[in-house]
């Protein structure tokens, strides 16, 4: 049975997607999920994981429905990471599938759209 996909973007569906992703990539085991794990730990109940959670969802909340509570550096925060292209195309593949799951087809590409540009932004100033 296929459950209902959100037919509006709101920041507590933006919430519900960012925790589903996450709960996504503790499940992974992939270069991705390893920095997430490494930085957060392997428990998405703990508080630094709250605190991203609600960093993030305020993040796309910002970018899909111009909400002004996040004043974040994304940039800042991922340059020493180590991270790759292939890492920022296996995030893009977990990101769309619970987009996909999640969002109607017309909603889930204002997300992809977002998501592409962040990935291609972050490539270029790290020279990926």
């Amino acid at each position: 049975m296929n459950k209902e996909k959100f037919n509006i973007i709101n920041k507590e569906n933006i919430n519900k997607m960012v925790i589903e992703f996450y709960m996504g990539i503790l499940f992974e085991e992939n270069e991705v999920s390893r920095i997430f794990k490494d930085k957060l730990g392997d428990d998405i109940i703990t508080t630094q994981w709250q605190e991203h959670i609600t960093l993030l969802t305020n993040f796309w909340a910002m970018l899909v429905l111009k909400d002004t509570n996040y004043n974040g550096k994304p940039m800042k925060k991922h340059l020493h990471l180590g991270l790759t292209k292939d890492m920022f195309h296996d995030w893009l593949d977990m990101f769309y599938e619970t987009i996909d799951s999640l969002y109607e087809d017309h909603l889930a590409k204002i997300f992809k759209t977002k998501a592409n540009e962040i990935a291609d932004s972050f490539m270029k100033m790290l020279s990926l």
